[in-house]
């Protein structure tokens, strides 16, 4: 028996700008810090760009101008890969010491996230044709992130719980990417999600539902194993802070771990932080992976 540790997206590695390839350099150290901490699911650490950047400097439809981005066309797929190559180099080289996820930013948040230019051909944030070509788009990119070889893809959608959004069309959008792969999929919100949650338990070709528990203990109440297990669903549990800068007591992360496998169950338990670790130091980003790996285990020790 374990407990599947994992990490949701971005580290605090920098590029250094002597290296022959600086970001490939900061995705070493991202990959090196979350071996070394024992994480079983390991991300390439978004080291390149933000979560927005990474879609809308590549797909056609979207440009970036400074640090905003903007819709000037139609939402297309990229006629070449623009994730795998990082997640390749990955998989070589950690040589199965750890399963490797592609990221993805969901329909919503590239789209509230971005500004509607002049030229778009969308009529506004709630045209059904501008979320489903940007689902169309990341679907081609989860696709070739499978054919790269990925263990498991994770859709980001912070949005869901900091704005009203289309229920109905976030869906039909999230199921096009998720049904389009065999590999696992995950579906990332933070925040407080006691008002999303029943609405994204049906999603389908969702398997784990991931959610800050650290910062939100809140979203304990609204979650529970009957759920869970009605939808087929596992959960995620961010278990350690991503929005301070300090390292948390170790039975504090116990008593989270604790109090999750007591509700949900321990076969329906994914542990990881609550949200991406950029803002962080990077020894205080090291330092949480560590801990809630060595919870992780020491839970399981437990339920033996």
């Amino acid at each position: 028996m374990e407990l599947l540790t994992t990490v949701i997206g971005s580290y605090p590695a920098k590029p250094k700008k002597e290296e022959k390839d600086p970001f490939l350099h900061a995705i070493k150290i991202a990959v090196d810090d979350q071996l070394e901490a024992g994480v079983k699911l390991i991300s390439d650490g978004q080291t390149r760009y933000d979560m927005i950047k990474y879609f809308t400097a590549h797909l056609p439809g979207f440009k970036v101008q400074g640090e905003k981005s903007y819709i000037v066309g139609r939402i297309q797929p990229s006629e070449e890969p623009f994730l795998i190559n990082d997640i390749r180099w990955v998989k070589s080289y950690v040589k199965g010491k750890a399963e490797v996820k592609g990221i993805l930013t969901g329909p919503v948040t590239l789209v509230f996230s971005t500004g509607l230019g002049k030229t778009s051909p969308y009529s506004g944030y709630r045209d059904e044709r501008l979320y489903m070509d940007v689902a169309e788009a990341l679907a081609v990119e989860a696709e070739r992130l499978e054919k790269a070889g990925v263990d498991a893809i994770q859709i980001d959608e912070p949005m869901y719980s900091v704005t009203p959004f289309p229920t109905d069309i976030a869906k039909k959008a999230v199921e096009k990417i998720a049904l389009n792969v065999k590999v696992p999929v995950a579906l990332h919100v933070c925040g407080n999600i006691k008002k999303i949650f029943n609405t994204i338990l049906d999603f389908e070709g969702i398997s784990v539902l991931s959610h800050a528990f650290a910062a939100y203990p809140e979203n304990f109440e609204v979650i529970s194993k009957e759920k869970l297990e009605d939808y087929g669903k596992k959960i995620g549990v961010g278990c350690v802070r991503t929005d301070i800068n300090r390292v948390e007591d170790f039975e504090h992360i116990l008593r989270i771990l604790r109090k999750a496998v007591i509700r949900f169950g321990i076969d329906n338990v994914v542990v990881h932080p609550d949200c991406g670790l950029r803002i962080l130091d990077r020894e205080i980003a090291k330092e949480k992976l560590k801990l809630m790996v060595e919870a992780a285990r020491k839970i399981v020790e437990e339920e033996l």
